[in-house]
């Protein structure tokens, strides 16, 4: 068997290794399904898999590893599924990055409201853009200077990474207001 068509029927979890006796399979469809959860090793053994359709489901993110065995994919498509934008939406981005001879679609945020329409890449390239720039004081031995704080000079801070490149990224659709903040280092 090189391809299977599991389309439009009511498969919403897909449990460890239940391809496994489909080893040649190359062409997976799964899509309109209302898959909510696919477990980790749920496509081991699907090592010559080329193109993989879970289009039309109720998937919000993969867990980890859950794609470690596709090799070989090509295709995969995600169009229409719910997607959070959360940590949890990194692995499959993650997993993408490394492997750039699989052709996507269908990566858009669903959730929440802020980055509703995102594609999930701009998100996930936005993730740590919020994160506080840490200052060190300098001579310290320890490496582990007193944070100063101050909005001004996590300001100056960035100029010095270079002009723009806070630029580059996509914005939240909705400015968050920015809020005076003091970072205590414990050791």
């Amino acid at each position: 068997m090189v391809g299977l068509d599991m389309s439009n029927n009511i498969v919403k979890h897909l449990r460890p290794k239940q391809f496994l006796l489909s080893k040649e399979l190359k062409l997976l469809n799964l899509s309109s399904n209302n898959l909510q959860h696919i477990d980790t090793a749920a496509f081991a053994g699907l090592l010559h898999l080329r193109e993989l359709d879970l289009s039309n489901n109720s998937l919000q993110y993969f867990q980890y590893s859950v794609l470690e065995d596709l090799y070989f994919l090509r295709r995969l498509t995600l169009d229409n599924n719910p997607w959070i934008c959360d940590y949890n939406i990194h692995y499959l981005v993650y997993w993408l990055k490394h492997h750039p001879s699989v052709s996507y679609t269908g990566l858009i945020c669903s959730e929440p409201q802020e980055f509703r329409g995102w594609r999930v890449e701009d998100y996930v390239k936005t993730y740590n853009g919020e994160c506080p720039v840490d200052k060190y004081m300098e001579g310290n031995e320890t490496g582990q200077g007193a944070q100063e704080g101050s909005e001004n000079e996590a300001q100056e801070v960035m100029g010095e990474m270079g002009e723009g490149q806070g630029q580059l990224l996509p914005q939240p659709i909705k400015e968050k207001e920015r809020n005076a903040f003091e970072i205590i280092r414990l050791s």
